[in-house]
């Protein structure tokens, strides 16, 4: 696993120079956290912490995951997380940081990975039910719901 191409970007190993942008990725995925009425340090460690456990319940979850950071030529604009099997393709997490969101980066690494899987594997994937634009995005790559538990929606392609 050392490089992978995403249509336009490239996909790469994250490295310890990456924490920093990964960090404040975390952060951008998580407005909740930006509300909390304490100092900007205590967000910061709390998303630390939690962006800590999400790294280990992938890990649990999908041992055989690949994480990808997204690059736009020198520059990272994402991450991505995949766990693929036979017959399925798993987008554990796809992430776009703030400044380049609304620039097809997202559905530049979903087509890409729909081509991938044309015809050898179906996609899953799983949205917050709140996330209207990511919703959007989705049902405009050709996913539908498969199951919905109120809080979050669980998307199928084929």
């Amino acid at each position: 696993m050392t490089e992978r191409r995403f249509g336009a970007l490239t996909g790469r190993a994250p490295g310890a120079s990456d924490a920093p942008f990964l960090a404040a990725l975390y952060l951008a995925t998580r407005p909740d956290l930006g509300a909390l009425p304490v100092p900007r340090s205590v967000i910061e460690g709390i998303a630390r912490h939690q962006q800590q456990l999400q790294l280990e319940d992938y890990a649990r979850r999908y041992p055989s995951a690949e994480t990808w950071l997204l690059a736009d030529g020198a520059h990272a604009v994402g991450r991505v997380v995949l766990n693929w099997t036979d017959d399925m393709l798993r987008v554990v997490d796809l992430a776009v940081a703030q400044p380049m969101r609304r620039r097809g980066v997202a559905r530049t690494v979903l087509v890409a990975l729909q081509a991938a899987c044309l015809g050898q594997r179906a996609m899953t994937l799983r949205v917050r039910a709140e996330n209207g634009a990511a919703r959007a995005l989705y049902a405009a790559c050709g996913f539908a719901v498969v199951q919905d538990d109120g809080a979050a929606l669980e998307l199928g392609w084929r």
